[in-house]
């Protein structure tokens, strides 16, 4: 195929989309996907428990709270010793961690769902107006 055929193949490609009425490309599609999981990851990471990997005092994990809020109440007392003010930088630390990337990773999603639906609104409208008999 030349170059000049491959150009020529483009307009009844995009013919092909407007006469079926297809709204929306895979591209499109991929980035609205994408930043749904993104923001579906970065919420369920907010939401789940931040554990520490030591066990307090009767064998429970010490929790830190979730990425919405810290509870640093086991953290505190787990240890009956002089390591509690360790553990209880540590959970902050843990819980800073979840943050750096949970906020981040659901602030992205937000933004490429959002360009997914500016892309489809306008595409839509696009359409509409290619359309005899459309009227603004």
């Amino acid at each position: 195929m030349r170059l000049h055929d491959a150009s020529a193949a483009a307009p009844e490609s995009r013919m092909h989309i407007a006469r079926h009425g297809e709204a929306v490309n895979r591209r499109q599609m991929f980035i609205g996907i994408t930043g749904l999981l993104l923001a579906v990851i970065g919420l369920m990471a907010l939401w789940f428990p931040v554990y520490l990997d030591q066990y307090d005092a009767y064998g429970i994990k010490v929790t830190c709270g979730s990425g919405w809020r810290s509870n640093l109440t086991q953290a505190l007392y787990a240890d009956g010793n002089d390591n509690t003010q360790a553990l209880v930088t540590r959970c902050d630390t843990a819980l800073l961690v979840r943050r750096a990337w949970a906020i981040p990773s659901v602030a992205l999603g937000w933004l490429l769902v959002t360009g997914f639906l500016v892309m489809w609104v306008h595409n839509d409208q696009h359409q509409g107006q290619s359309y005899p008999g459309y009227r603004a």
